[in-house]
């Protein structure tokens, strides 16, 4: 029996064997995609331990505190991301990258996801608690998709339009009423107003990583992310902060407030959220190397339903069907948006060669 090349059963051989060596690599591809939904799911509820600590709890701090806390979390990833990559060799190639045009979309990136993306996501988290604004959140593909159509001009299936659909539906749902015996009024849906600007500055930020991700390693992109993110939260939104709450506070000391901010108990969870973010990002950008990004997608927004077991774990939050339905609902329509295309019969093909 003659193989694909015509050598007989010997390049068979050889073609399963490198079939079997894909096989595997998508596998682990996979798992690390399903990895870091599990891990992203607990940035979450540790940031949330941080932000009801004093001083990030005085109601005079609301704005502050979450914008505080995403500066030291995204400049611990920075750090701990930095640090493995010089370890592998790679740290020139970080500063390099920062003067290349593929580097710049990095930047533009962050100047997205830095302060709409992390800043509204720990708004939402300190407003709305993170079991409500976790599921909000996962919407950054599907906006994503909506946005790549315009800017990077793919096209939108009608399976993934019916994605879209599902995603709003489950945002609406999970928004529908204010938890009982937690956060509630307008507090709250200033919360979800704030999930809802995380997950456009996310998907605008993968938009721009996208774009320059062509020719750059997944991880040294991502660091420049991070320092770039870390740059504007020290230099300028947490300044920018400071100043606001000087203004609209005068009988409040924010120069004490910041030493109150640095020597307090709930500063360690943020940092820790940022090493957990760190591992997260980087198993996510790995996957999307080995797998394709819209397979690590599909699997990463899970950490919506991750986010409310942990929260109901470890937090005082109320699971509600709601919010169950919500979740549900949200990751099934992101599964159909992020599986249109070349990417969904990528995985078919996948399958039936196992």
């Amino acid at each position: 029996m003659k193989g694909p090349s015509g050598n007989g059963p010997k390049s068979d051989r050889g073609a399963c064997s490198t079939s079997a060596r894909d096989a595997a690599y998508v596998r682990k591809g996979l798992f690390l995609a399903a990895l870091t939904g599990v891990i992203f799911s607990l940035d979450g509820p540790i940031l949330k331990q941080g932000l009801v600590k004093e001083p990030f709890s005085i109601p005079e701090f609301w704005l502050l505190a979450p914008l505080f806390a995403a500066g030291c979390h995204d400049i611990s990833a920075a750090c701990l991301s930095l640090v493995l990559n010089v370890a592998q060799g790679k740290g020139r190639e970080v500063f390099r990258t920062f003067c290349s045009k593929p580097g710049r979309y990095c930047v533009m990136g962050a100047f997205m996801g830095a302060p709409l993306g992390m800043g509204g996501y720990l708004m939402g988290i300190s407003l709305a608690g993170p079991a409500y604004a976790l599921p909000i959140s996962t919407l950054y593909p599907a906006i994503a998709a909506v946005l790549a159509r315009f800017f990077l001009k793919e096209r939108i299936s009608a399976r993934a339009m019916c994605g879209l659909v599902l995603c709003v539906a489950g945002a609406f749902t999970v928004g529908w009423s204010a938890p009982q015996g937690g956060v509630g009024g307008q507090a709250f849906y200033l919360g979800l107003g704030f999930a809802f600007l995380a997950a456009f500055g996310w998907a605008s930020e993968g938009v721009c990583v996208t774009a320059g991700m062509d020719f750059i390693e997944s991880v040294v992109a991502l660091n420049v992310y991070q320092i770039v993110s870390s740059l504007l939260y020290m230099l300028v939104i947490v300044p920018a902060a400071f100043v606001l709450l000087g203004r609209t506070q005068p009988g409040l000391d924010a120069a004490d407030l910041l030493a109150q901010a640095l020597a307090s108990p709930g500063l360690p969870f943020c940092i820790a959220a940022g090493l957990v973010g760190c591992v997260s990002y980087r198993c996510w950008y790995t996957a999307m190397n080995m797998t394709g990004v819209c397979r690590a997608m599909a699997l990463n927004v899970t950490y919506a339903l991750w986010g409310i077991l942990f929260s109901a774990l470890f937090t005082n939050v109320t699971v509600t069907r709601n919010l169950v339905a919500g979740a549900v609902v949200i990751v099934a329509g992101i599964v159909l948006v992020v599986m249109q295309g070349k990417g969904g019969t990528a995985l078919r093909q996948t399958q039936e060669g196992l």
